[in-house]
């Protein structure tokens, strides 16, 4: 295990960590600024975590596709409770990013076009548009709901290819 390796890790178990506080804070503190600091520090994390992600490492695929079914299901389940956004725009939200992100482990070694890369490549610089969004959501949501427009629109791209290309795969395995 790496240096980088093992920091990749440190920094998934800090974002993790940094999710009960967030919870904590819309119910104990009264004061939206607090929400607003550990949403912050979880953006923090979440864009270290891409900066030092080895995109060649399996391993490292599953943490960040577990960071962010978890990440993005504990806010947007917070914020549906919290009145913030619609909860069926919630739920449906976290099932795309869960289908996405499963998707994305399963096809990681698969020759993908480069549209899908790209598009791939977008959900993850949404990801973190959507969480700075999330920063101000207590304050002002319409950045919050197109970003999770945003997102929903990227994991559909990608997701929909990506099930067809599994659906082809297996079509031609079956074929020949």
């Amino acid at each position: 295990m790496t240096k980088n390796d093992m920091f990749y890790k440190i920094l998934f178990a800090i974002e993790l960590a940094l999710l009960p506080l967030v919870i904590f804070a819309s119910i104990r503190i009264e004061e939206k600024w607090a929400i607003c600091l550990f949403i912050g520090a979880v953006l923090l994390v979440k864009i270290w975590l891409e900066l030092f992600k080895d995109k060649y490492n399996y391993q490292h695929a599953i943490i960040s596709s577990i960071s962010s079914i978890l990440t993005f299901g504990v806010l947007l389940i917070l914020f549906a409770c919290n009145g913030y956004i619609n909860m069926a725009l919630a739920i449906v939200t976290v099932v795309l990013i869960a289908i996405y992100n499963i998707l994305y482990v399963v096809q990681y070694k698969a020759q993908l076009p480069e549209f899908v890369q790209a598009v791939d490549f977008c959900y993850m610089l949404f990801e973190c548009i959507a969480i700075a969004c999330f920063v101000l959501v207590a304050y002002y949501n319409i950045a919050s709901l197109i970003a999770i427009f945003a997102l929903i629109l990227t994991t559909v791209v990608s997701a929909g290819y990506k099930i067809y290309n599994i659906v082809r795969t297996l079509l031609n395995k079956n074929m020949h």
